[in-house]
């Protein structure tokens, strides 16, 4: 990348480019020492995350692929247990409309991770912790992906960074 350049890619960018051609096994249009790795975002704590510096956007956040298979595919749960916590959805999932008027493109939905505390005099709800790590969850629309593609199969693009420490605040659900 240039030198006084910036890499800071929208939404539509991340699904129509990135994930589209992703799926299509086409050329990925990023820059040529940025990458965005496979990898298990759930298998760890957002912080023991194998983090290199080429997978850094501008803005300090980072973004792994995520190959989900089977019945995990299509799942839209609001909770997702990761080792150590587990990612809460913020919000239901929004359309990532295109800038030219075609139909939608994907979908993104932000999570934050909560910390698991061992606590057995607290409600389940009352045991997460929340920490200032967040993540966006990106899905490519289903007709987005070619014919042959496996139905039992989706790749999903997490953007994770950490915000603002929170300390001692607690989950509670209405």
């Amino acid at each position: 990348m240039w030198v006084g350049c910036r890499f800071t890619p929208t939404d539509e960018l991340l699904v129509c480019d990135f994930l589209f051609n992703k799926v299509r096994g086409l050329l990925l249009r990023v820059p040529s020492d940025f990458v965005i790795p496979e990898l298990d975002v759930y298998d760890k704590a957002p912080w023991d995350l194998d983090i290199r510096p080429a997978y850094f956007l501008d803005d300090e956040s980072y973004c792994f692929v995520r190959v989900c298979r089977s019945k995990e595919a299509g799942d839209e749960r609001s909770e997702r247990k990761a080792r150590g916590g587990t990612w809460i959805a913020l919000d239901k999932p929004h359309e990532i409309q295109r800038e030219d008027g075609r139909p939608v493109a994907g979908s993104r939905r932000s999570f934050k991770f909560f910390v698991d505390i061992d606590d057995p005099t607290k409600s389940e709800e009352g045991r997460r912790v929340a920490t200032g790590w967040m993540m966006h969850k990106y899905r490519l629309h289903p007709s987005m992906y070619p014919p042959h593609y496996k139905e039992d199969e989706e790749m999903i693009l997490c953007r994770i960074w950490q915000g603002k420490q929170i300390r001692g605040l607690t989950l509670h659900r209405h």
